[in-house]
């Protein structure tokens, strides 16, 4: 008989010992996810500083290229409200996790993070795209205004290779 309860209380144990790892690893699993929400947020913020950076230089080094070649080139980086808008949703999102992370479910935690990682995507894609346009932009303007390649260096524009000042990692 005492073994009966002994054998009992060690299959009780057993099952809340099963039933407290299991919680457990939803926990850490909660944690983990919510980590790399805030990593791909903060990499996100930097980005789109850098972007509002680079933007800015490329606007500088424009407006001293001739007024027939810029109009356009210049109203079409005036991105700054963009990047406002996404900084602000980037909060709104950091707001959402400090007050609803923890009772959201993982699906909405992961989605929250696979958004903000397409978002990422997109600016470096972009990015990409302004810095070829910059480099042709460059190029051209160098071949009827030998000052404004050298302006384009000074700047940072015009150069192809990957370490540049103007590209995102």
């Amino acid at each position: 008989m005492l073994s009966w309860i002994l054998l009992g209380l060690l299959a009780l144990a057993t099952v809340v010992v099963g039933v407290l790892l299991w919680r457990l690893w939803g926990l850490r699993r909660r944690q983990d996810a919510i980590l790399r929400f805030m990593d791909s947020a903060d990499a996100f913020e930097r980005e789109l500083h850098a972007c509002r950076e680079r933007m800015q230089s490329m606007q500088r080094w424009i407006s001293t290229l001739p007024s027939d070649m810029t109009r356009t080139a210049l109203a079409s980086l005036d991105l700054d409200p963009l990047v406002q808008k996404a900084l602000r949703e980037l909060l709104r999102q950091r707001l959402w996790l400090r007050d609803q992370g923890g009772a959201a479910p993982m699906a909405q935690l992961l989605q929250a993070r696979a958004d903000i990682e397409r978002s990422r995507a997109a600016l470096a894609e972009n990015m990409e795209k302004l810095e070829s346009v910059g480099a042709e932009l460059a190029e051209a303007a160098g071949e009827t205004h030998p000052v404004a390649a050298m302006m384009a260096g000074a700047y940072g524009i015009g150069s192809r290779d990957s370490d540049g000042p103007g590209t995102l990692h």
